[in-house]
C-alpha cells in the first residue's frame, strides 16, 4: 500500500483545501453536526498536508539542484502560495459574494463574545453570534423598516437578546422595550466591528 503523501495529489489537497476556506462562510451558516465537525477539521487537516507537501518539495530542490524543472516545482510553488492565501493574503475569497447585498450592519462587541448582523437587500437578515468555548450559532429570518424601526421575523429560533423589533437611534441599535430606560446601554452599534475589546 502506497503512503498517503503519494497517493494525493498535492493539486487536490489544495484545491479542496481551499474551496473549503472560501466556501467556510457556508459551511458555518447552513451546516450543523458531524458534517459541520467534519468539514471543519479537513481545513486544517489540508493546510498540515500542504506544508508537508511544500517541505517536501522544497527540500528535494535543494538537494538535487541539477534535477530542477518547471514541471517539478509547479506543485511546490502551488503549495507555497496556497499557504500564502491562507496565512497572509489581504485579499480573501468568500462564499458570502452570492448573498445579497447588505444594506444595514451592526456590531456587538463583548469582552467574551461578539456578533455582527446583517440586514440585507432581499429583506433577510442573519445575526451570527460567537463566543468562548466554541459557542457559534446562528439567528436568520426576514426583515421590514418602518421609518426607523425594524421589525423582524424569525426562521430559526428568536434571539433573546436581540428581540424582534429595533430602533436606530443615534449610530445604535436599540431594543423597543428598552428605550425607555435611559440608562440601559443599547448592544449594537451601526457599521463595521471595531475590535474595541
Amino acid at each position: 500500500m502506497k503512503p498517503v503523501f503519494k497517493t494525493l495529489s498535492p493539486y487536490i489537497i489544495c484545491f479542496i483545501t481551499l474551496l473549503l476556506i472560501i466556501f467556510y462562510y457556508h459551511i458555518d451558516k447552513h451546516l450543523k453536526g458531524a458534517i459541520f465537525v467534519s468539514l471543519t477539521t479537513l481545513i486544517p487537516i489540508g493546510i498540515t498536508i500542504i506544508l508537508i507537501y511544500f517541505l517536501k518539495g522544497l527540500c528535494a530542490m535543494i538537494m538535487d539542484r541539477s534535477r530542477i524543472s518547471l514541471t517539478s516545482i509547479i506543485p511546490t510553488l502551488l503549495c507555497l502560495l496556497s499557504l500564502y492565501y491562507t496565512f497572509f493574503s489581504p485579499y480573501r475569497l468568500s462564499s458570502e459574494v452570492i448573498e445579497s447585498n447588505v444594506v444595514i450592519r451592526a456590531c456587538y462587541e463583548g469582552t467574551q463574545n461578539q456578533a455582527t448582523l446583517k440586514f440585507r437587500k432581499d429583506k433577510s437578515f442573519e445575526l451570527h453570534w460567537t463566543g468562548v468555548f466554541f459557542s457559534d450559532m446562528w439567528y436568520t429570518g426576514t426583515w421590514e423598516q418602518n421609518g426607523t424601526v425594524l421589525y423582524l421575523k424569525y426562521e430559526t429560533e428568536k434571539s433573546s437578546r436581540l428581540g424582534d423589533t429595533l430602533v436606530i437611534k443615534d449610530g445604535y441599535l436599540h431594543k423597543i422595550s428598552q428605550l425607555s430606560m435611559e440608562k440601559t446601554r443599547p448592544m449594537f452599534y451601526l457599521g463595521y466591528c471595531r475590535h474595541e475589546n
